[in-house]
């Protein structure tokens, strides 16, 4: 294999996009960019206040919570590869769709973007 160089480095990647079959019908999953998986992870977690002895702080607390949602945003697409969903349709994806459903997209998603049970694992160790 060739070793490629700066240029072949900073050129735009086609990204994989693949079809899912969901229990009402069918969607397209993808590959992340760099910046998108970053992002994605970034979901993971949240800025939480405490208090040690007597003064306020402050932590940043991972967690897995709507991880499938969360992920399903980041990779549910048109066949072109454009993104169909934001942020701020995490909830609602995860409250009105079927566990199932979500898995199968998840499942997609995280075998297009290299994701592993230890790569989850580390998203959330503090």
């Amino acid at each position: 294999m060739a070793i490629l160089s700066r240029d072949q480095l900073l050129a735009k990647q086609e990204l994989k996009v693949e079809k899912v079959k969901l229990s009402t019908g069918d969607v397209f999953v993808r590959q992340m960019t760099g910046r998108e998986k970053n992002r994605f992870e970034l979901t993971l977690g949240h800025w939480e206040d405490y208090e040690e002895e007597g003064k306020p702080k402050q932590r940043y607390v991972r967690s897995l919570e709507d991880f499938r949602a969360k992920l399903a945003v980041h990779t549910v697409c048109d066949k072109e590869g454009v993104l169909l969903l934001t942020p701020e349709d995490i909830e609602a994806l995860s409250v009105n769709m079927s566990g199932a459903d979500l898995e199968r997209i998840s499942d997609k998603a995280q075998a297009l973007n290299a994701i592993t049970e230890l790569d989850k694992e580390r998203m959330v160790k503090n």
